[in-house]
């Protein structure tokens, strides 16, 4: 009987690990909102745990005017809806940018991707909802423009 649970709690661990895996992504964003110009490089890696839900991590740095900034933007990303090829998800994020102030944006992104194959996929995100801090002061951060579409290029593993 214990060979027969060992062998199912086996056969259970290496099925979850066949859904799961590693991916890596470029992402490149461009803005522009009342008189600022932005452009961010955001480099990322993450883990996709089933066909629903990811996490993920990026490090990256944009430039605004005349300063460049850091970014930190880890993310929960939950699947929607798909039929194998088109995904429509939702990214619940936490970014960070620093140079002499530090800017907080947290809240929910709606995401579009688009499998090429069974490795490469394209993501775009397109706005954000939910709340803006800015030298200590939140306040509630709502867009979904044209002028701040986030592009990135996605490899899994």
């Amino acid at each position: 009987m214990k060979k027969i649970v060992m062998m199912m709690l086996v056969l259970a661990s290496m099925s979850v690990k066949v859904n799961a895996q590693w991916f890596v992504s470029g992402n490149a964003g461009i803005g522009y909102l009342a008189d600022r110009f932005q452009l961010k490089l955001l480099p990322a890696a993450g883990y996709e745990f089933n066909d629903r839900w990811a996490v993920g991590f990026g490090l990256g740095m944009g430039v605004q005017r005349d300063y460049a900034f850091g970014i930190v933007d880890p993310y929960v990303r939950f699947n929607c809806w798909n039929n194998g090829k088109f995904f429509v998800d939702v990214k619940a994020e936490g970014e960070v940018s620093f140079n002499d102030a530090v800017v907080a944006n947290i809240g929910v992104v709606p995401s579009l991707r688009f499998a090429i194959n069974e490795h490469w996929q394209v993501a775009g995100d397109f706005g954000l909802i939910g709340a803006q801090d800015a030298d200590g002061d939140w306040s509630p951060a709502f867009g979904f423009t044209a002028s701040g579409i986030d592009v990135s290029v996605i490899y899994k593993f």
